[in-house]
């Protein structure tokens, strides 16, 4: 691949940003990138022969490098002076097995959601965010059961269905859902705050790899090792909006497990990132016992590089605001 014809072609069509070690950093040309032309470079353009891929962390676009060349220029000979076809299919070749592996569940169309419909929910979440995050912002978050099910084709009441005809309205009128990572779960919560029945995990189908699945925030640099670790969504949404630990710009993931396992929460991630080390960062309650992340940090050693317990003096979880973040008890001396 010669990333100098590459990189030539990115500023002659002014889409070149900077440059990494591994990518070049450009203006994402299909969803045109962030409003705000200082928070510009979304999409990373690999300079590997091995992974002769671009992806746009804004709008989660994904593309061969001949694609993106073909796109933005018109002319596919353009394309061809970067990476070869017969570089590109030898390359191809040596990871579509590997690719083939990764997709660990089927993936599903998420419904478009709309100002006007479900009030509600949208007040919901701009309350819990503090007015930091709008719907639209939230990744993989689901209003519209109905037609999320509908458009998937989920049979999800009657005799093959999981849930109760009660169960299913109340779904629609009165919770949210954040579908996880890999698609094989819904995780739901009522908006109503008073309501006895607040919490319901749908499971949509089998992840082939019996692994935990989670629901997750990208943060801003994708090639950073640092991970933030919550049992919650709300948590791990406060955190990345607030940044009270002043990291988000060294932020990689934020993932919240549903979950009490950190084991598998960290198993799973490391899978899906490619990660062999990592700094992580757990955002705890206030009511776990130090020595469960000390047996966590022994147990993961040859994989953590560095661990951090943070939790809030303002309340049980960083799901409340504002944010005070305090290294919890002894495990500053993790």
């Amino acid at each position: 691949m010669d990333t100098n014809v590459l990189k030539n072609v990115l500023k002659e069509y002014k889409l070149f940003v900077k440059e990494s070690s591994k990518n070049f950093i450009i203006k994402c040309p299909f969803c045109g990138d962030h409003k705000d032309v200082r928070k510009q470079g979304h999409m990373y353009v690999s300079t590997d022969p091995n992974v002769p891929k671009a992806h746009c962390f804004y709008c989660g676009k994904s593309v061969l490098i001949t694609t993106l060349i073909d796109s933005i220029t018109g002319n596919k000979e353009t394309s061809k002076k970067v990476i070869t076809p017969e570089e590109l299919n030898k390359t191809l070749k040596k990871t579509q097995t590997v690719q083939k592996f990764k997709e660990r569940t089927q993936k599903y169309e998420l419904p478009k959601i709309d100002f006007d419909s479900f009030l509600n929910k949208r007040l919901y979440i701009k309350k819990r965010s503090f007015n930091k995050m709008e719907p639209e912002d939230v990744p993989n978050l689901i209003f519209d059961f109905a037609t999320f099910f509908r458009i998937n084709n989920l049979e999800m009441t009657g005799e093959k269905g999981i849930l109760s005809s009660a169960e299913y309205e109340l779904l629609q009128n009165k919770f949210i859902g954040f579908l996880s990572r890999n698609h094989s779960i819904i995780f739901s919560r009522c908006v109503d705050d008073d309501s006895w029945f607040k919490f319901k995990k749908i499971p949509l189908q089998n992840d082939k790899l019996r692994m935990l699945d989670y629901w997750c925030i990208n943060g801003p640099n994708p090639e950073s090792d640092t991970i933030v670790l919550s049992e919650g969504n709300f948590n791990i949404i406060c955190e990345s909006s607030f940044d009270s630990l002043k990291i988000k710009d060294n932020v990689r993931l934020y993932a919240a497990g549903n979950s009490f396992s950190y084991q598998s929460l960290l198993q799973s991630v490391c899978y899906d990132e490619d990660l062999y080390k990592c700094k992580v960062i757990i955002l705890s309650d206030d009511d776990k016992k130090p020595k469960d992340y000390f047996n966590f940090k022994n147990y993961n050693s040859h994989i953590i590089q560095n661990l951090e317990i943070w939790a809030n003096k303002r309340g049980k979880d960083f799901g409340t605001c504002p944010l005070q973040p305090y290294l919890y008890k002894d495990t500053k001396f993790l």
